[in-house]
């Protein structure tokens, strides 16, 4: 069997362009022009999950964040959602990503925003991570744990850095309860074997055995499909939409997007929001 975590590494650091990831995005800055940036202006490449700032916007909202908050983004990305974390609720977030050319980009946003006493990014993997226990108010994940197929080690991580009674929050891909597979390429694998997807029934199981306790659920497929159909797929294909996440990906996202909201359309995935607390 293929080394899922080497798979997920190699998807996303994957050279797509002439320049790397992080001289794209010093350009993209230096188009921007001097001073600080705000979690608007990057929207379109920094929220690397289905329904962009106004998605991660509402999922915040279920959790409980505070300016005293420490949080964890579990698979911070290029560290959009936790910049808006810090700008809107003061709250000091660590973020962790396996992909090291996405922890560079983060610390460098997270410079030019201005926010950086509220902001760290390192590089880890959700696996085994390199922190210490019962250091977290909140931790949360977005279109993360697929390319994970030992979900269960990696929600007693979670409950290993949570304070007692601490909250863990995921907005994440489901597989369809039919049962049908889903066509790929999608954003987070190329290929049906470095996918890892469970269904509602599966993923209350593995949190309930790795000591969660579900307060929330949420399924939000059908909105999502609206956006994708309203949004994200007509600014795939229109020019002068300004940046998107094919500066991240390259051309290969658009049919990575395309095929995740044919997906949905078929109920071979759902999505799904949930915050689950310590038993």
């Amino acid at each position: 069997m293929r080394d899922k975590t080497e798979a997920a590494r190699n998807h996303y650091e994957g050279r797509t362009e002439s320049l790397d990831l992080v001289a794209r995005v010093e350009k993209l800055l230096e188009e921007l022009g001097d001073g600080p940036i705000t979690s608007d202006q990057l929207a379109g490449i920094d929220q690397f999950h289905s329904g962009g700032l106004k998605t991660t916007a509402d999922f915040f909202e279920l959790l409980t964040l505070t300016a005293d908050s420490r949080v964890l983004d579990a698979g911070s990305g290029l560290g959009g959602p936790s910049r808006y974390a810090a700008e809107k609720y003061r709250c000091h977030v660590t973020g962790v990503d396996l992909t090291e050319s996405f922890v560079t980009v983060a610390n460098l946003l997270a410079d030019r925003s201005g926010m950086n006493e509220r902001l760290e990014y390192r590089v880890g993997n959700l696996l085994n991570l390199d922190l210490e226990g019962q250091s977290f108010d909140v931790v949360y994940t977005q279109h993360v744990v697929m390319n994970i197929a030992d979900r269960g080690r990696v929600y007693e991580e979670i409950r290993r850095v949570l304070k007692p009674g601490g909250e863990f929050g995921f907005f994440d891909v489901l597989a369809g309860d039919e049962g049908q597979a889903p066509t790929y390429p999608v954003p987070w694998a190329e290929k049906a074997e470095d996918s890892v997807l469970l269904t509602e029934e599966q993923t209350r199981s593995v949190l309930h055995d790795a000591g969660f306790e579900i307060k929330i659920w949420r399924d939000v497929t059908q909105e999502l499909i609206q956006w994708f159909d309203r949004f994200q797929l007509p600014a795939m294909q229109a020019a002068n939409q300004g940046p998107t996440l094919k500066l991240v990906m390259g051309d290969r996202f658009g049919k990575m997007a395309e095929n995740f909201a044919r997906n949905l359309r078929e109920n071979k995935l759902r999505l799904v929001m949930a915050v689950s607390v310590h038993d």
